[in-house]
């Protein structure tokens, strides 16, 4: 677990001093270590740095950027190779002789190896920057799931990159400028979409793509990272006990794979299938008692622990519950904008900055099962949007007249969902924080980030499908890596492999409706009494909280003086807003208020 920064400048404009500053950034607790690579020429200069929190080989006396024994290659890596050891093995029969334990290395050795094609046998969660002097190139890369954040800033004769967007505001030449189109895709999806982030020309680098730089022109290309057909290659076998037995193997290998760590671990458990399926085979596969971590709250309503109790008492975990209360809560919530570059739509952030907070001085590295409701179809909102767009197709053409009145009587958001026109949009609609309407009176502007539907989209998998290239990768996978690594946890997400995604996108939807194919994998370990059909996943009693111990920061924020210093939103439609909120303190009033009030938070910090 690493945190990365660096640049190829043509304009001999950053110097050593830059890329110290920007890598100083990114200390967070419990660093082991950093190092940095400054190097020039008459063409260019080129410099990488990285901040380590070790996990793998702690000998602190090995620091990257690492450089190879033949002093053509050096590597900037974040993340980890999760089939490291076997990848040594075989380069050590073809002759090499490895310096280090570290997969930072091997990752080297693979590229001295295989070049490009090393992806072909890369199991990891991974961002890196590996410079070959022989063919004059940087190479960036992230992997293909997006599950290590990284960001880029482009323009001619100079590209920067970066783990955290703070370490790009550093650097002198990078103007901090706001995207109006990105503050549009906030208010409607609660994350940043797309590549873009909330800054304009400082953009998310694709997931799954290779970024080369030539370093004396400073041009560049990209290409996609293409999954080999070892791990797309197997189709799923016809029989139903066949497939269930296959997946669980599948996910057996991706626990393990993700559980190698030479630091303090832990697993994140609810009273859902998702992690109650980790923690099982997890323990299973271990002779000692691995350590679980629950989060509970005063309010019952809200409060899962109990039932993470019940289940880690039946596997035998060494388990923990951490109370998050509202003074907790609170300085958790004034520590945001020092922690996000961007405004976070998630409130989700504070209950996992909570559980960083509580075991940092226990454990240094995480296992969740994080995506596992995109991977086996767990949402609610995904049979919602399925029923929807049934609906809507099956009006007779006699009532439709009468149906569209009726409909003219609905909330604004009904509307727009049933008005949307096709599923993805639907879908979309369902989640939206803000309606279109509610956008453009807001902002004025309502040009936020869409994505294209396919011909045919019409089931789960299709839903499945866009939630695994968007709201998995810019909302979920961001949150918690960027939480944890906070306080110096490596965050593992157990079940995202290429060969179990690969062989569950070959399944048919109905092998994932109400989560079918994982309950039936989890009820041989967990009994079905034990399991919560309605689990939250550490979902906070926002509402609620919003009106009590975070009321204050509300009136803080959201008042017309406040809203008047960057007129980015209309002062009326906020404070109408507000207004609902105190009326009616539903769930989805809750979101905008939360949503704003991040969104002031983060202006008063970096705008």
């Amino acid at each position: 677990m690493y945190s990365i920064t660096g640049f190829v400048d043509n304009t001999h404009t950053l110097s050593e001093i830059n890329l110290k500053t920007a890598s100083e950034t990114l200390q967070n607790r419990g660093g082991t270590g950093s190092g940095i690579l400054f190097e020039q020429n008459n063409s260019f200069r080129i410099g990488l740095a990285n901040q380590q929190y070790a996990t793998i080989d702690l000998n602190t006396n090995i620091n990257q950027p690492l450089t190879s024994s033949c002093g053509l290659y050096t590597v900037s890596l974040n993340g980890t190779i999760y089939n490291y050891i076997e990848l040594r093995e075989t380069l050590i029969k073809y002759g090499i002789i490895f310096k280090t334990l570290t997969d930072t290395e091997v990752l080297l050795e693979c590229y001295k190896k295989w070049g490009h094609r090393m992806f072909e046998n890369l199991d990891g969660s991974f961002s890196f920057a590996l410079l070959d002097r022989k063919l004059n190139q940087l190479l960036i890369s992230r992997d293909p799931i997006g599950t290590k954040p990284l960001f880029y800033h482009k323009k001619k004769e100079f590209y920067a990159f970066a783990s955290e967007i703070k370490a790009l505001l550093s650097y002198p030449t990078i103007d901090k400028k706001i995207n109006i189109n990105a503050i549009s895709t906030y208010f409607r999806y609660g994350y940043f979409a797309g590549n873009d982030t909330i800054y304009q020309d400082i953009y998310q680098f694709k997931k799954g793509t290779i970024t080369v730089i030539d370093l004396h022109s400073g041009n560049s290309y990209d290409s996609p990272i293409l999954i080999p057909s070892k791990h797309t290659a197997e189709e799923p076998a016809k029989n139903e006990n066949e497939v269930i037995e296959r997946v669980e193997e599948l996910l057996t290998e991706s626990i393990l794979k993700r559980n190698i760590a030479e630091v303090p671990s832990g697993i994140l458990l609810s009273s859902g299938y998702d992690s109650a399926t980790l923690a099982a085979i997890l323990q299973k596969n271990q002779s000692k008692r691995i350590k679980t971590f629950t989060v509970g709250f005063e309010n019952s309503k809200f409060n899962e622990a109990p039932k993470a109790k019940k289940i880690a008492s039946h596997l035998k975990t060494k388990h923990k519950e951490l109370y998050f209360t509202q003074k907790h809560a609170v300085e958790i919530l004034e520590k945001l904008p020092s922690i996000f570059e961007e405004p976070i739509g998630d409130s989700g952030a504070l209950t996992f900055l909570f559980i960083a907070q509580s075991v940092h001085q226990e454990v240094k590295m995480l296992l969740g099962a994080e995506g596992g409701d995109v991977l086996f179809g767990g949402y609610k909102s995904y049979a919602k949007a399925l029923k929807i767009n049934a609906l809507t197709h099956r009006v007779p053409s006699y009532l439709k007249s009468t149906f569209n009145l009726l409909l003219n009587f609905a909330p604004a958001k009904t509307q727009e969902v049933v008005n949307s026109d096709n599923l993805i949009t639907k879908y979309q609609a369902i989640n939206a924080c803000f309606t279109h309407q509610e956008i453009q009176k807001l902002l004025n502007n309502s040009n936020y980030y869409t994505v294209k539907a396919k011909k045919g989209e019409k089931n789960l998998k299709d839903l499945m499908e866009y939630d695994f290239e968007n709201y998995l990768p810019n909302s979920l996978l961001y949150k918690s890596d960027k939480c944890l690594m906070y306080y110096g946890i490596d965050n593992r997400d157990a079940f995202l492999k290429a060969d179990l995604v690969s062989y569950l996108s070959k399944l048919d939807s109905d092998w994932f409706l109400n989560k079918h194919m994982l309950s039936n994998i989890t009820h041989k370990y967990v009994p079905e009494q034990l399991m919560d059909y309605a689990k939250k996943g550490f979902t906070l009693p926002l509402p609620l909280w919003l009106k009590t111990c975070f009321k204050t920061y509300i009136e803080s924020y959201l008042n017309a003086d406040q809203l008047n210093k960057h007129q980015l939103l209309n002062v009326a439609e906020v404070l109408r807003i507000k207004s609902a909120f105190y009326a009616n303190s539903n769930i989805n009033n809750a979101k905008k208020i939360w949503l704003l009030l991040q969104f002031q938070m983060w202006h008063e910090k970096w705008g």
